[in-house]
């Protein structure tokens, strides 16, 4: 027990310093308000881990109905939580309290709840774990706790974990691989490495991508830098490293080899701006930047030369001089995400590194004499004054600036009173200011930064049970559909605003789904296959079905909720309840989830064909990409009209418009306009010649908006088919300025083919869709060749019809089909992540490995 007392003292320190760098959020968790990003954090932090949570503790690991049309969230979300450790042990914890009766639900607004307390424990750790690493380095404890402080305490830590909450794991990880790496140079010994590499590639794939780039940096400077006498060879070295890290890896397969597939089958336009290799603006890193702040002791240790003489200072210094200069390249930036936008991710690796140089130093205070504080603190006074002259939105009397100033003044008094009395208290006094700067700018940092800038002071009970995001209203209306449901799937089209997953929060299977990860196939199947308008231009989510019956019926949409007012209503459907402000619409024309087909045809055929074709083909057949002899195209449901165009407040010459007046554009007068009752489709191709704006198109009483051509969620996906109700004009609107449209085509669509496929039986029975496991039974009467579900093809789904293997066939661009054989078909399919199977049996040969290499090392 008198050797734990040190670590439970460690433990009660962190976590009472996490606490006191939490107190803004404790506050504003007192008053119901949360620690959750008003955008990401509500879009997809707070609805994924109440998705994964429902999914874990029902046994359910790898796919859900409920995430869009559908996915493997072991692998698509393994970006998020499926894998992260911090979340699978809040899991565990939360599983036993509610067991107990101690927490009663466990929904969205639950997690929004947990997240500061989950985010305390979590700091808590990554003080006491960089502590330890610290000591491990031969720093004293309180210098060592100073320096875990500065990295732990951060205003990154607190940008990550509201906007982004996974991203905070990362703080966890990085000093676990650094201590790996240190018990490799110092004692030969590879269990912390393979341990740490282990854990990182198992926990986040694009966290692991950025700690291991760090730990590879740090390691190429640790190899010119040795810390103690009897360190093996830099070839030895390398060698160990290269073992346990491939050992590490090997260990992680089971989770990263799903998770790095579900990346490369995922699909985001190449980022086109370009990347510059130094930022032409300054980022005030000394009084107000958003990414890190230095303190003035730091820089004042920068510029003490006779400091570098100790290896593990020259060694952190070096580190962070090296940090700060990357830290203002866009291309660096870039290139630790992955060569895409420049994204400022990785910068807690500076405020590692300083950290640990703050605690060398302060080690180190009885060396300072007069002589080496002057000209140390007269280049550390120029630096600050460089930063005010530099920054042009410097603002003197700022919160920042007077913290900044206020923490320069008192480091180079209490060092000037150190060197003249050289008394431990002085000493002590110095790491209290440098404690005490850390919590102040970090509570800071969350009112200014995040509460008030990042507009997170909104987000509150209020807001998440209000008709911005779970509306009561809606909620009612959902309860009568499910009410009235009595089996077979069916799915509604209803989006809070722009909250792709609104479904998963509103407890409904939707069209929608915002993921920085998402099905290749469906993406590809919206975007380029299709071309449905979502309403809004952005990566990373789909949503909606563009009021396209045929797509609506073949994916049982069953359901639409719309606000009153809105004409944009799919043909076939009709007004079933409404409610102040909401009309629910039910489809008649809902086909089963399971249909048949012989007519197929292939994905060479319709390269080519219109949108509408293809559309048609998947209506009344299944497009397959075989390569092989296909079947004639089915007749066109859809004419061709001609139409005259004609400008309004604009010029078009050449495919160009010039929109000169607030809103103008083209009517596309019908020559022969359809009867009333059917739809219009109008297809063009659309760019905007403004350098940096977006706008919003109108068709008729539809709406969309595009992104500007320098935004980083542009898809640069140009072509667009808009459906509207039939009219005798389609007037194409825009904001003033310049575009070029090309390619327009008019269509008009009777839904013959609709109706009839409608009035087909149902010869699918025994239905059971449960997470990964999907069966049914099929009665083959007509000996069709091909049964078509309304499941989106992933790699790592298996068939078996009447007990035999049958083979997954990605069908109509993004979903599944399966052959048949003549007759009654009893059909099982279930999902498994890809590779799960051959990459958990390498985890398993490598955790072998790894046992053997560690007890082979304490062995010798």
């Amino acid at each position: 027990m008198q050797k734990l007392r040190p670590v439970i003292l460690l433990i009660f320190v962190s976590l009472l310093l996490s606490a006191i760098g939490h107190i803004v959020f404790l506050k504003q968790w007192s008053t119901e308000h949360f620690m959750v990003g008003i955008n990401d954090g509500l879009s997809q932090m707070m609805p994924f881990k109440h998705l994964l949570y429902e999914q874990y503790t029902q046994g359910e690991f790898f796919y859900s109905f409920d995430f869009g049309l559908g996915a493997g969230t072991f692998s698509e979300l393994s970006y998020y939580f499926s894998t992260s450790i911090v979340f699978l042990v809040s899991v565990i914890m939360i599983s036993i309290l509610k067991a107990l009766h101690i927490i009663q639900t466990t929904d969205v607004l639950f997690w929004a709840n947990a997240a500061v307390f989950i985010s305390i424990i979590r700091l808590a750790a990554v003080l006491f774990i960089t502590t330890r690493l610290f000591m491990y380095m031969n720093i004293s404890k309180p210098a060592a706790l100073v320096g875990a402080s500065l990295y732990g305490i951060s205003g990154m830590y607190f940008r990550h974990v509201t906007y982004w909450e996974f991203f905070a794991d990362a703080f966890l990880w990085l000093p676990i691989l650094l201590l790996g790496v240190e018990k490799i140079f110092r004692e030969q010994k590879p269990g912390w490495f393979v341990t740490a590499v282990a854990i990182s590639m198992i926990d986040n794939f694009y966290f692991a991508y950025i700690n291991l780039l760090l730990t590879a940096i740090y390691i190429l400077f640790r190899l010119f830098i040795p810390l103690t006498q009897d360190e093996q060879t830099k070839k030895k070295s390398m060698i160990s490293f290269f073992v346990a890290g491939s050992i590490g890896a090997g260990i992680s397969a089971v989770s990263f080899i799903p998770a790095v597939y579900a990346y490369l089958n995922n699909h985001r336009p190449v980022f086109k701006q370009e990347i510059l290799w130094m930022d032409e603006t300054i980022d005030n890193i000394l009084f107000t930047s958003s990414i890190i702040v230095l303190p003035a002791f730091f820089v004042f240790v920068l510029f003490s030369w006779f400091l570098y003489r100790d290896k593990t200072f020259r060694l952190f210094a070096l580190l962070g001089i090296a940090a700060i200069i990357m830290h203002n390249s866009p291309m660096i930036g870039s290139a630790f995400n992955g060569f895409s936008a420049p994204q400022y991710r990785w910068e807690y690796f500076l405020s590692l590194v300083m950290g640990g140089a703050v605690a060398v130093a302060v080690d180190h205070l009885h060396k300072f004499t007069w002589q080496r504080f002057v000209i140390p603190a007269i280049l550390t006074i120029s630096s600050f004054l460089i930063y005010v002259w530099k920054d042009e939105y410097f603002e003197i009397d700022s919160q920042f600036s007077t913290l900044a100033i206020s923490a320069l003044v008192i480091t180079f008094l209490l060092l000037l009173l150190y060197i003249l009395f050289n008394k431990n208290l002085i000493k002590y006094s110095l790491m209290a200011s440098l404690l005490l700067w850390t919590l102040l700018f970090a509570n800071l940092y969350q009112t200014e930064k995040i509460l008030e800038e990042g507009e997170i002071s909104q987000v509150s009970k209020e807001l998440m049970t209000g008709v911005d995001y779970d509306d009561p209203e809606i909620k009612k209306l959902l309860k009568y559909i499910h009410e009235k449901e009595n089996g077979g799937p069916y799915r509604i089209e209803w989006m809070e605003g722009v909250r792709n997953n609104t479904p998963i929060v509103q407890d409904f299977q939707g069209f929608s789904a915002y993921s920085s990860i998402l099905n290749k196939n469906l993406l590809y199947f919206y975007l380029y296959d299709l071309e449905i308008d979502m309403g809004r231009e952005s990566v990373s989510r789909y949503a909606t079905l563009g009021n396209r019956a045929n797509l609506y019926s073949m994916f049982q949409g069953k359901y639409i909720i719309r606000s009153r007012g809105d004409s944009n209503i799919p043909y076939g459907f009709d007004e079933i309840h409404a409610s102040p402000k909401y009309i629910i619409y039910k489809n008649d024309y809902v086909l089963p989830f399971a249909r048949a087909t012989s007519s197929v045809y292939e994905e060479q055929q319709l390269a080519a064909a219109s949108p509408l074709m293809r559309e048609q083909a998947i209506l009344t057949g299944v497009v397959l990409d075989r390569g092989k002899v296909a079947d004639p195209l089915p007749e066109p449901d859809e004419n061709i009209l001609n139409f005259d165009p004609a400008t309004i407040g604009a010029t078009f010459n050449d495919g160009i418009l010039k929109v000169v007046e607030r809103t103008g554009g083209l009517n596309l007068n019908l020559e022969k306009p359809p009867k009333s009752g059917g739809d219009l489709f109008v297809s063009f191709n659309l760019v905007t010649k403004a350098e940096d704006q977006g706008f919003l198109l109108e068709v008729n009483d539809y709406q969309t908006t595009r992104k500007s051509n320098q935004s980083i969620y542009k898809t640069f996906v140009d072509d667009l088919t808009i459906r509207i109700p039939a009219e005798e004009s389609i007037e194409i609107r825009l904001p003033k300025g310049e575009y070029e449209i090309t390619e327009i085509q008019v269509y008009s669509a009777s839904y013959q083919a609709l109706r009839k496929q409608a009035a087909q039986p149902d010869l699918s029975s025994n239905l059971s869709i449960d997470g990964s496991h999907v069966s049914l039974n099929y009665d083959n009467a007509a000996n069709d060749e091909y049964l078509k579900l309304t499941i989106p093809y992933e790699r790592g789904w298996q068939a078996t019809i009447n007990g035999e293997q049958a083979e997954v066939l990605k069908a109509d661009f993004a979903f599944i089909a399966i052959p048949l054989e003549a007759g009654n078909n009893n059909i099982s399919l279930s999902y498994r992540p890809p590779f799960f199977k051959p990459a958990a049996a390498i985890s398993l040969v490598s955790m072998l490995l790894g046992f053997a290499l560690v007890f082979r090392k304490r062995k010798e």
